[in-house]
Formats: structure tokens, C-alpha cells, sequence
């Protein structure tokens, strides 16, 4: 058995030898690391050797701090047994000294064989105390070792269909702070000999599929590279990576799609690039690999996992734009823009903004403001030459509109079929007249859809968090503490949320902060960017200075140069 270490204090010399004769002699199991001679010196002690003591031994009456007082600071860092000795018999004194958590409380002159029969007490319990921490710490590295198996398995719970989400409860409690970015991995259409697959053959096949893509996002990349400096996988159908500042886990969906989580610092910029470099790998792995390609859809960042299933809705959304760019391709949010295509030119980069707008429109139910921004699109869509270039801008707008009515009614998803049912609508619109027509009906179905599905809801909740969001602005938002204050849990407040005001949380809570930037930029010329930024809620000035850009369109200086400020 270990020594057992023990820390002597008491301000008289000879008392202090007396007790390191009396401990010593109790037998080999005993050891004295230091004699000192007041309350300080031990605390300095205990912080040199980072509280390396099972045993302190204490007299009461000491100058600078005394023996209760002692006890009481050690044991907000650290463990060990106390035990006092005092000259006072003092009711007070013993009644404190248990309350501090004192072992046993002798007074002097201290009684050779009655301290021997202490401390024999005392030695029991410090092995008994022993056993019991090195039982709590292995099942706290248990539960440590299955922790991201516990984790992939809530994710592969949280993306699956039809989940009840208002019995998720605090689930994301489980999983570390950061940005989080979601990717869906599918497989596209099978080649030919894969008709002649047995059942077996396909079994082989997705086991195959299932590693790639786990191996890949454990930081090799590539089958049978290195794993990451993070944990390995945690079951066998998860991977989690924790290099370059960057975590990852993965985990089957259905029998032909994947999901990737990539995780990376708070207000730090790089896990868009990160999640891009990813899907691709995992893209070219199978393609190398195995005898089928897939598609991968990213979706937008988020900074609060409660949002992780308006992300799964993202992906999905992003992944209907291939049955218009083709497969074997990395598709970028809701757009579905293709990765490595771009937005160069200025027709396309135009478009693509109005499309945003538009399914934003449509998502609040603005059928009005959808209807001039349709008419917008068409203006630019007219300057088009190419016959191909103009039908694929119309499908990619269809399954933007498409997709936010499905959101926008509570709608989880969309079928296959269905989707290229709206496609074929517009494949037989002859001129740009018809096709512009179409997507005119599809438009106003949309908008009465969504209608229609928040003209029961209570909007109650909603507008009592909107008020309490934008009289916090300059503090730490959650998800978790919106949804507390009016009761709710909170992934279904997320969808919830959504549903009535055709935005996500987050995404009101950004707005809220930029328009209230935007005023006090205005306000005072002299105010300072960090000071603005601290008040809306940010304390990385960087940071804040880019989300002010994507909603103003240019800097906040900029923003106050434009003003006359």
C-alpha cells in the first residue's frame, strides 16, 4: 500500500517534532512530507506539490491562518483528511472542526496510545477513500472511451426520420462548444453491374463504404492512413478526429447515404475550407475505391447544435440540386451551387443572390416581395444567351422554392420523385413566358402552404423570445437559455421557430445584432468598433466585422463612411 502522505502544521517547534515521532512510530504505512510552522506556509505547500497530502495535521491557534481556516481553503482545491489538535477544549472549536470536515479532533497534550488507535481509524478510511476514487476514475475513463460512440450514436438518432424532438431533451450538452458544419454523403445512380450484386456482395459493399468514409474523416485522408491525434472510432460506425483544432464524426444514414459532423474553434474562419476539403476527399476516396461515386452537400455553418436538424434539412436541400448538375460532386448550402464551378461571372453571381432572397421570401411567407424578386430574376435571366444556362437557373430557383416550402410547412423532406415531377414541369415550358408562369403558380403555392401551416401555431412563445433576444443582445445567446425562458424544449423550439417566422434563431439573433450595430455605428462617429461589437455581443472585433459585411454588404467603417458619420 502507498504511504500514506501527511502534512504537519502547528506554530511550536517542539510540538511539531512530537507529533512526526508520534506519526512514525504508528508503523511503516506512514509518512510526514513536511513539518510547518502556520496556516500559509501549508497553503503555499499544497500549491507547490499540487496537493500531494492524504493527511493534514493541524493545530487550531496558529498566526497568519489558522488550523479552521486552513482546512477550509485546501479543501476547495484539494483532498485529504484533516485532523485537528488543540490545547482549547472548546465546544465551538469541535463543532466548527467537524462542520469543516475534520477526522478527529484530540487536544493537548495529546495521549500516545489514544493517537496510535486514531490514526489506525484514520488509515482505514484513507484506503477505503482510495478504493473509491480509483473506482470513480475508471468508470469516468469508461464512460470517457465511449463517449464518442455515445455521441455518434445520438447524431445517427438526431438525423434519422421521424424522430419525436421534443423528448431529445439537453442533448447537446454532450458534445464540446464550436462551429459545427453537417455534410451528406450519397451515393449516386448504381452502375450498370451492380444489377448482378448478391446480397452478400452489397453487405461487403457498404461495410467498405462505411470505413472509407470513417477512415477519411479520422484524419488519414485516405483508406488506411494514419488516424488523427483525436480519439479512434468509438464503434463501428462512427469516427471521431480531434487534429488541427478540428473534430469529426461519422455514421450511416439509410443503406446509400452517410453523415459527417466536422467540428472547429468558436469565431475562428476556416472550417467552411476545412468541410470543402472533406467532402472532396471522401468524394475521390469512393470514387478511387469502390465502384460507385457520390455526391456530397454541406451544409451552412452553425455555431449552436440545436440547429442540427434545420442542418440536416440544408444538406438534403443542397443535395436535390444534382438532378440538375449531374453526380461525383461537392454541392455548397442550400443553393446547391456546385463546388469548384463558382459564381465568376456577373449573371450568375446576380442571380444566385436574387434566388437567396427569394427563398427567403417564400420561407417568411412574403408572397409579394418572392413575386418582384421572380420578376427581377427573369429581368437578368433575359440577358442569358444560352438556352441550357437559362433552363438550369430556372431549376436550380424551382428547388429553391421547392425545398422552402417544405421547411416552411414542416415538411422533413421530399421524395425523389416528386422533385423531378417539378422538374419535368418546367422541361415542358416551350418559351420563357411559360416558364416564368410556372414558376410564378409554384411560387404562390408555396407561400399559401406555408401560410396555411402557421395559420394554427401560437405564436405566443415566439414573440416572448424575440423580445427577450433583443433585450440581450450583448450577452452570450443560447438556444438553450431562449428556449428555457418561455419554456420549451430546445430542438423543438428550433423547428418551431422556423416554422413561424421562416427563419432559424441564430439567424434572428444575427440580424438583431447587426441592425442594432448599424444604429449605434451611427449614433456616436467616436465609438469604437471593439466597444460596438462588445455591446452587440461579440467580443472578436474580426469576427463581428465580418458578419456586418455579409449583412450591410460593406465594413463597418465603410458603413459609417457611406452615412456621412
Amino acid at each position: 500500500m502507498q504511504p500514506i502522505r501527511t502534512l504537519i502544521v502547528d506554530d511550536e517547534a517542539r510540538i511539531r517534532r512530537g507529533i512526526e515521532r508520534l506519526v512514525l512510530s504508528c508503523g511503516e504505512g506512514w509518512e510526514v512530507v513536511a513539518a510547518l510552522g502556520d496556516g500559509r506556509e501549508a497553503l503555499d505547500y499544497l500549491h507547490g506539490t499540487s496537493g500531494a497530502v492524504d493527511l493534514i495535521i493541524t493545530d487550531v491557534k496558529m498566526p497568519e491562518i489558522d488550523g479552521l481556516t486552513l482546512i477550509r481553503e485546501a479543501r476547495k482545491q484539494y483532498r485529504f483528511y484533516p485532523m485537528l489538535i488543540s490545547g482549547y477544549d472548546d465546544f465551538e472549536y469541535v463543532r466548527t472542526a467537524l462542520r469543516e470536515g475534520a477526522v478527529d479532533y484530540l487536544l493537548k497534550p495529546v495521549d500516545r496510545d489514544q493517537f496510535r488507535e486514531r490514526m489506525t481509524e484514520i488509515r482505514e478510511k484513507i484506503a477505503a477513500g482510495r478504493s473509491e476514487f480509483r473506482r470513480r476514475e475508471e468508470t469516468e475513463r469508461r464512460a470517457e472511451r465511449l463517449k464518442p460512440a455515445r455521441q455518434t450514436q445520438t447524431l445517427s438518432y438526431i438525423t434519422s426520420a421521424g424522430i419525436d424532438i421534443e423528448r431529445l431533451g439537453y442533448w447537446v450538452e454532450d458534445f464540446p462548444l464550436g462551429r459545427y458544419s453537417l455534410l451528406y454523403v450519397s451515393l449516386d445512380a448504381l452502375p450498370v453491374k451492380t444489377r448482378t450484386y448478391t446480397a452478400k456482395d452489397w453487405e461487403a459493399y457498404t461495410y467498405a463504404l462505411e470505413n472509407i468514409v470513417a477512415e477519411v474523416v479520422a484524419g488519414g485522408g485516405k483508406p488506411g492512413g494514419r488516424v488523427g491525434h483525436g480519439e479512434e472510432r468509438g464503434d463501428g460506425h462512427g469516427g471521431m478526429s480531434g487534429s488541427g483544432g478540428l473534430q469529426g464524426w461519422s455514421w450511416r444514414g439509410g443503406n446509400s447515404d452517410f453523415w459527417i459532423l466536422l467540428r472547429g474553434p468558436s469565431e475562428e474562419e476556416g472550417l467552411e475550407d476545412a468541410a470543402l476539403a472533406l467532402a472532396e476527399r471522401v468524394r475521390a476516396a469512393i470514387h478511387t475505391y469502390t465502384p460507385f461515386t457520390v455526391s456530397v452537400s454541406i451544409a451552412e455553418p452553425n455555431e449552436d447544435l440545436y440547429l442540427l436538424p434545420e442542418a440536416k434539412r440544408q444538406a438534403l436541400s443542397g443535395m436535390r440540386h444534382r438532378l440538375v448538375e449531374g453526380g461525383n460532386r461537392v454541392f455548397l448550402g442550400e443553393r446547391g451551387r456546385a463546388a469548384g464551378r463558382g459564381e465568376g461571372d456577373r449573371p450568375e453571381a446576380e442571380l444566385a443572390q436574387i434566388a437567396q432572397r427569394m427563398r427567403q421570401a417564400v420561407g417568411q411567407a412574403k408572397a409579394e416581395e418572392a413575386e418582384a424578386l421572380l420578376r427581377l430574376f427573369f429581368a437578368e435571366l433575359e440577358r442569358e444567351e444560352s438556352p441550357v444556362a437559362i433552363r438550369k437557373a430556372a431549376q436550380h430557383l424551382l428547388l429553391s422554392i421547392y425545398s422552402a416550402a417544405l421547411e416552411g410547412s414542416g415538411g422533413s423532406g421530399a421524395d425523389s420523385e416528386s422533385v423531378e415531377e417539378a422538374l419535368r414541369s418546367l422541361d415542358r415550358a416551350p418559351r420563357l413566358q411559360e416558364l416564368r408562369a410556372e414558376l410564378a403558380r409554384r411560387l404562390r403555392e408555396a407561400t399559401d402552404a406555408i401560410r396555411e401551416a402557421r395559420r394554427d401555431g401560437n405564436r405566443k412563445p415566439v414573440e416572448l423570445a424575440k423580445a427577450w433576444i433583443r433585450e440581450h443582445l450583448g450577452e452570450d445567446i443560447t438556444i438553450k437559455r431562449v428556449a428555457d425562458r418561455v419554456y420549451m424544449n430546445p430542438t423543438y423550439f428550433c423547428e418551431y421557430f422556423k416554422l413561424q417566422t421562416g427563419e432559424t434563431v441564430l439567424d434572428y439573433v444575427t440580424r438583431q445584432r447587426m441592425e442594432k450595430a448599424g444604429e449605434l455605428l451611427l449614433a456616436d462617429p467616436a465609438e469604437k468598433l471593439q466597444d460596438i461589437a462588445v455591446r452587440v455581443g461579440y467580443q472578436d472585433v474580426k469576427y463581428f466585422g465580418k458578419l456586418f459585411k455579409q449583412w450591410a454588404g460593406v465594413s463597418p467603417s465603410k458603413y459609417r463612411e457611406r452615412a456621412g458619420v
